[in-house]
């Protein structure tokens, strides 16, 4: 019986349509590695028994009679990649049967070894059977016995009373026990009849009869079922059914409980196809019983397809029946926020020398609080085309982007706006710095309804020169050799001013300002405006790059704006006459003993404060062990602090938690603490959390907690969910040090 028809019939019992690889939870503490589970192979074509060599070896040879041979003492035989040891061999030459007793391991070639007191089989047939012994897997990665085996030819196999189980010897925590289990590799097909799983001696799942996929072919039936409980919701459990409707598309239909609330009916339909993929999720609640009895739903249909090498497209539809729905449904902070859900198709195309798109998209606006003329327009539709040339350094380079775009909302002024944007530059640059004088043209024009003016215009000439020098100088820490560099840049920006206060304003806003942005040709996001512009921008950065591998350690860059004339082009209308920009910067480090910390402020000169900053701090020793620490502030608008960790406590013990507060609230966002146990062969992992829920609609805010649970048991499923490890936040995600760019000022 191949290893791999073996390993899928006991991973596909608890999951008819065969579950895909799961996390192993030995990877932590003193557990072992273990090595990957098998994936799909192909049987090679089988070659004819008679012709497969054979090889054994005994102490002693003893002929009893015509064609029968018994061997006894260390008996070994190996043919191909298959061997049989024992005490005692008797083998029927005329009969093709080898009788084996005593010690006997019998090894396929998959690698699965059986080991018993006796086995009885016809490797040419393969018809035979084994008595009671266990079975394990070469690599260690499973195990278990059976009272019996029979051998019941190339591509049939039946096991009785079987018991499986990827825990170590001697530690049968959790296992797989299978009354009969077949095994039919012509078809791919396993049949389990009475297959429970037993956690610490409890039985907590029960099927009378399975038939399920041997191969990497699914087949229909239950999945693992889910169970959580939270003040919003109550008790939940859901019971997922899976449709393997075809090869590559499918479904997953899950009559979903709610205590508080009553039956919701999820579905996911997926498909693939040689040049697309994508899915479609529903889902519905009648009769919401916290709700009026409304009926409550959402939907999402998301659509990628390659029409070529050059042409690609996609579809994003999502929606819900009502505005609170993420607030009474959804499972974190990411999904409860969300203001607008997108309603977009799009077609690109990438080629050569042009870069083109075109896309019709929509959104529901989901947030109540928020005014229809307030809402975000519709792009009925939206055309970009943009020159694709690779940058030719000293050399003239030449740009061009254009846009054309019809903006519909049921109120305010709607109609089409276009944008072009031609321009040309020579980037000349050595290895000490760099001059990069560019000129161009923008213009924007309209064709408006309800409007005092349909078809207004603007049209403005750009013009910029950035340079920048780099400075290099050994510098030492401690006994380190690094290089560091002083990398000061100017960047001068030329727009003359033209009144647009009587545009209307469909997509634009002032862009945030950072250090990248004190580089930008326009200080507007969108296409409304063109901001007016005499300035220069002074900054500098430096750079610490190690000299034994030439990666950067550090880097922090410091710049502001210097105004030589008033802005009069401004979001809302009106003139900013201060004569230079609030001061900003930024650093980012990766430090010894495995610190890493990045950091963001703006210093407003003015009032003579920081307006903005945000800091993180990470300590990560191993792959097991995290700290993070954060902060974010704007003033009049947050004050934030992010902590999270995950650290081992003991030898299988690990604290995981985090807490994201608000100070300017005094009021918690969302937190969980929680602790997993991890066994190698299994790991519980339990988690408390506690969230802030806005009802938009009575303009209140208030705290829901919840207790989550997840069991997974190695190498075959997990049952609940806990929230994401600290180990995976992504806003504290460092880049690993790499090679810096030498002989470029430019960030």
């Amino acid at each position: 019986m191949p290893r791999l028809h073996l390993a899928r019939a006991v991973l596909c019992l608890m999951v008819c349509a065969g579950l895909g690889t799961t996390a192993r939870a030995g990877d932590d503490g003193p557990c072992p590695e273990r090595p990957p589970r098998p994936g799909a192979t192909t049987r090679p074509d089988a070659v004819p028994a008679e012709n497969l060599p054979a090889e054994l070896r005994a102490r002693e040879l003893r002929l009893t009679g015509e064609g029968v041979s018994e061997f006894t003492g260390d008996v070994e035989l190996r043919r191909d990649d298959q061997s049989l040891s024992a005490d005692y061999l008797r083998h029927d030459k005329s009969s093709g049967m080898l009788d084996a007793t005593g010690n006997v391991r019998f090894r396929e070639p998959s690698g699965l070894s059986y080991v018993t007191e006796e086995t009885h089989i016809n490797l040419e047939s393969r018809i035979g059977h084994a008595g009671s012994g266990g079975f394990r897997f070469e690599d260690g990665s499973a195990r278990g016995d059976a009272e019996r085996i029979d051998f019941e030819g190339p591509d049939h196999t039946r096991l009785t009373r079987v018991r499986y189980t990827t825990c170590a010897p001697g530690q049968d925590d959790w296992f797989l026990r299978i009354r009969e289990l077949e095994l039919d590799t012509a078809e791919d097909i396993g049949t389990a009849r009475q297959a429970s799983l037993n956690f610490m001696g409890v039985p907590v799942f029960y099927l009378p009869y399975l038939s399920f996929p041997i191969s990497d072919q699914r087949k229909s039936g239950f999945l693992i079922p889910r169970v959580g409980r939270s003040d919003n919701r109550g008790t939940e459990i859901a019971a997922p059914y899976y449709l393997n409707l075809a090869p590559n598309y499918d479904d997953t239909l899950t009559p979903r409980y709610l205590s508080k609330r009553g039956w919701q009916l999820q579905n996911e339909f997926r498909y693939l196809t040689p040049r697309s993929q994508g899915k479609l999720d529903l889902e519905a609640l009648p009769n919401d019983r916290m709700k009026n009895r409304d009926d409550r739903a959402a939907g999402t249909y998301q659509h990628w397809h390659v029409f070529g090498s050059r042409w690609s497209g996609n579809v994003d539809v999502r929606a819900v029946s009502d505005k609170q729905y993420f607030e009474d449904f959804g499972d974190n902070l990411g999904i409860t926020s969300q203001t607008h859900l997108p309603q977009n198709a799009q077609v690109d195309y990438r080629g050569p020398l042009w870069n083109f798109s075109a896309r019709a998209a929509d959104y529901q606006t989901v947030d109540p609080t928020i005014a229809t003329a307030d809402r975000p327009y519709a792009r009925l539709p939206q055309i970009n085309l943009a020159l694709n040339r690779a940058l030719q350094p000293n050399r003239v380079n030449y740009y061009f982007e254009t846009e054309a775009v019809n903006f519909d909302r049921s109120d305010g002024v709607t109609g089409g706006r276009l944008n072009l944007s031609p321009a040309m530059a020579l980037p000349l640059s050595n290895s000490y710095g760099f001059v990069t004088p560019r000129i161009g043209v923008r213009h924007i024009s309209y064709s408006l309804a309800s409007a005092p003016e349909e078809t207004p215009s603007v049209t403005r000439g750009v013009f910029s020169l950035d340079s920048g020098l780099v400075f290099e100088r050994d510098s030492h820490w401690g006994e380190r050799l690094f290089t560091q560099t002083l990398e000061p840049r100017l960047y001068y920006l030329y727009i003359p001013a033209k009144n647009q206060d009587s545009l209307p304003n469909f997509d634009t806003a002032v862009a945030e300002f950072s250090f990248f942005n004190l580089f930008r040709d326009n200080r507007f996001s969108g296409g409304d405006r063109i901001g007016d512009a005499n300035q220069l921008t002074a900054a500098v950065t430096t750079r610490f790059i190690n000299g034994a591998d030439g990666a950067e350690r550090g880097r922090a860059s410091l710049g502001r704006i210097y105004y030589f004339s008033d802005r009069e082009v401004n979001l809302p209308a009106g003139t900013g006459g201060t004569t230079a920009s609030d001061i900003v910067g930024e650093a980012t480090a990766t430090l010894a003993s495995h610190w890493h910390a990045r950091g963001h402020a703006q210093w407003n000169r003015i009032d003579s404060r920081l307006d903005k900053y945000s800091v993180y701090l990470q300590y990560n020793p191993a792959k097991n062990r995290i700290v993070n620490l954060g902060k974010r502030f704007s003033h009049d608008e947050l004050e934030q602090t992010d902590i999270s960790t995950e650290w081992p406590l003991a030898a299988r013990w690990t604290f995981r938690a985090r807490s994201l507060y608000s100070q300017r609230d005094h009021r918690n966002v969302e937190s969980f603490a929680g602790v997993e146990y991890n066994a190698c062969c299994w790991a519980l992992r339990v988690a408390a959390g506690r969230r802030l829920d806005y009802d938009t609609v009575n303009n209140t805010a208030s705290q829901s907690n919840s207790i989550m649970f997840e069991l997974e048991l190695t190498g075959l499923s997990k049952l609940g969910s806990v929230p994401d490890s600290p180990l995976h936040e992504s806003v504290f995600s460092f880049a690993s040090p790499t090679a810096a760019p030498r002989g470029s000022a430019a960030p």
